[in-house]
């Protein structure tokens, strides 16, 4: 029969693993530099953040984790090893990305930890652990201007791709037309001046 220890042990190692998976593969882009350095100018201090954000989490995680006592380290290793093996195909370390694919990609891996984050949250709720429930809360917090900053910037890295890439007639003011349809998308409500 599960403890309530393990079920909250469980719980914090996969948050764990998911945003340990995300920070390898974020650093791994920061090695990019041939790929960051034709990038519009806020991608590779966007990916800082997104680097020190995913390391103040993992660190803090770890910590929380430990105040549960048990075969933790074991378990969170397992489950970023399942994890990795599952999203292996979302980051390709082998070849080298193009940014709007690492924006992309990266939109899409710390969406998984928000609404990861969402879950540890309800969790923690649910069983009365205010420490697990408030941290999720905290850490989602800091994912979501993340994921808007990166929706701001990837219709400008598509946009300057496809002019450099190819030698026909580009619109390179596509960019804010994209972002603002996006948006529109997200909240119809709103004008966009």
């Amino acid at each position: 029969m599960t403890t309530r220890n393990d079920a909250i042990r469980k719980h914090l190692a996969d948050m764990q693993a998911v945003e340990s998976h995300i920070l390898t593969a974020v650093r791994h882009q920061l090695q990019e530099q041939g790929e960051l350095a034709d990038a519009p100018a806020e991608v590779e201090p966007l990916l800082r953040r997104i680097e020190s954000t995913l390391t103040t989490h993992t660190e803090t995680l770890a910590l929380l984790t430990e105040r549960y006592d048990g075969e933790t380290q074991a378990n969170v290793k397992k489950i970023v090893t399942e994890f990795f093996g599952m999203l292996a195909g979302l980051y390709n370390k082998v070849r080298q990305h193009e940014v709007s694919r690492m924006l992309r990609d990266n939109y899409t891996a710390l969406s998984l930890a928000a609404m990861s984050y969402t879950s540890l949250h309800s969790f923690g709720l649910a069983i009365g652990e205010d420490n697990v429930a408030s941290m999720a809360q905290r850490h989602l917090e800091d994912l979501t201007p993340l994921l808007m900053d990166i929706s701001r910037v990837l219709p400008y890295a598509v946009v300057r791709e496809v002019a450099d890439e190819n030698d026909f007639p580009v619109d390179t003011t596509a960019g804010a037309r994209a972002l603002e349809n996006t948006h529109r998308a997200w909240n119809p409500e709103v004008a966009y001046a």
